[in-house]
């Protein structure tokens, strides 16, 4: 330190006392130190401002009781909300003891300060003092600035959340893991509603599952993650109308769907088949030769390597004699000049072929049905001859497991087996 000529003591580098503590104030000393200018320093260093903010915690935890500042009582423990979680009655309760004992011992608190001090935050407090204070909060007159509240009464409190908790209605059927599940089998697997509703019943036989209309509701609603337009089947357009049906011009001998026996209308055994082909892209090679058992609607699928007679008898053939077909006692085709030699036909088989109208593809719906569902993997542009083997087998397979509505819940593999073990 100099003394400057008037007489007034300066530190060294010119500044005088006052400057000289207000910069050891700023400069954060502990308390009981001098600074270069022999003044005090107020507050503590941040360390021990720190530690002993810690060990105040720590007794709060311990359950010893600290008095407050504002002249209540401090919680003696910390409630810690987890985020997401409403807040129980018992939480209610201590913190009205809380809030009310500040009150008591003449407090002002905040909602900010108090939400805080109890692990909350600042909404959620306000939110729930709302709910059960006795009164409006008014201005302090002591000071404009600041609010003066009321008791808080958790009865209050929880009678409102009751009252909401009363109005909410019934409990969603459809929650978010049944929608994941959902959305799981239909947009990843290209299954319709009804088969994803049936594979969640067998996955999860504990669970009630929600019937059928309520899931296309949800769709229709937006509220899945499954939406309108995103499911096998759904209305595009409406169908340009076809040409009536009418009788095909037949050579003599043909046999028509009128010729057919009664247990192949009435579906009521088995053996009774429909055929068609789906043919390959343009410029792709050949297609696929497929037939339906009308009864248990199981498909079968073979990879030609021409649409012709002749490919279509010898592919026939492979199936009668490997026995997958079993007894075939009738089959039904459409006009299509690689079903017109029926005499071949029946050779092969060893039973008659009975024709559809021209432009009536519905006399023969479960085969094109099926065929739709073929479409679901392979659209319409596809080269079947660049399809292996195992990849036609794999498709055969995912038909088959598909479940029908038509056959009570049951896939075809499974109605199949259930009509052979009886």
């Amino acid at each position: 330190m100099r003394r400057r000529p008037n007489g007034e003591m300066s530190i060294s580098n010119g500044m005088n006392l006052k400057e000289g503590k207000k910069r050891a104030k700023k400069s954060g000393k502990a308390r009981g130190s001098k600074c270069a200018a022999g003044c005090r320093p107020a507050g503590r260093h941040p360390a021990e401002k720190a530690e002993r903010k810690g060990a105040v915690r720590r007794g709060i935890i311990d359950g010893t009781n600290k008095k407050n500042t504002r002249g209540g009582t401090m919680k003696d423990y910390s409630i810690r909300h987890v985020p997401g979680r409403h807040l129980t009655f018992d939480e209610r309760q201590i913190l009205a003891r809380d809030w009310n004992a500040i009150l008591d011992h003449g407090g002002r608190p905040t909602i900010t300060g108090f939400a805080k001090a109890h692990g909350l935050s600042e909404a959620t407090w306000h939110r729930e003092y709302k709910r059960g204070m006795m009164s409006d909060p008014v201005p302090d007159p002591r000071d404009g600035r600041r609010m003066q509240y009321d008791e808080y009464d958790p009865f209050k409190a929880q009678d409102s959340i009751n009252e909401g908790n009363a109005n909410k209605g019934v409990k969603m059927k459809v929650t978010n893991h049944l929608a994941e599940r959902f959305a799981h089998y239909v947009l990843g697997y290209s299954l319709s509603p009804y088969d994803a509703m049936c594979r969640m019943r067998e996955e999860m036989p504990d669970r009630r599952i929600p019937c059928l209309s309520t899931w296309y509701n949800h769709i229709a609603c937006g509220d899945i993650p499954v939406k309108y337009g995103q499911t096998p089947y759904h209305p595009d357009r409406a169908r340009p109308k076809h040409t009536v049906a009418h009788p095909a011009k037949t050579v003599p001998g043909r046999l028509l769907l009128s010729d057919r026996p009664i247990e192949a209308n009435g579906r009521t055994e088995p053996g009774h088949y429909e055929i068609d082909t789906i043919l390959s892209c343009v410029g792709g090679r050949g297609g696929l030769l497929v037939l339906i058992d009308r009864m248990t609607r199981k498909y079968f699928i073979v990879y030609i390597g021409r649409i012709s007679q002749k490919a279509v008898n010898r592919a026939l053939g492979k199936l009668v004699r490997s026995g997958a077909l079993g007894k075939v006692k009738s089959i039904t085709s459409d006009n299509g000049s690689e079903f017109l030699d029926p005499k071949a036909i029946k050779r092969i088989t060893g039973c008659n072929v009975y024709y559809t109208r021209a432009y009536a593809s519905w006399e023969k719906g479960s085969v094109e049905n099926a065929n739709r569902m073929v479409r679901r993997w392979y659209p319409k542009g596809t080269d079947f001859s660049k399809c292996s083997k195992a990849e036609i087998a794999a498709l055969e397979r995912t038909i088959n497991s598909i479940h029908r509505r038509i056959l009570d819940g049951l896939s075809a593999d499974q109605f199949a087996r259930l009509h052979k073990a009886a």
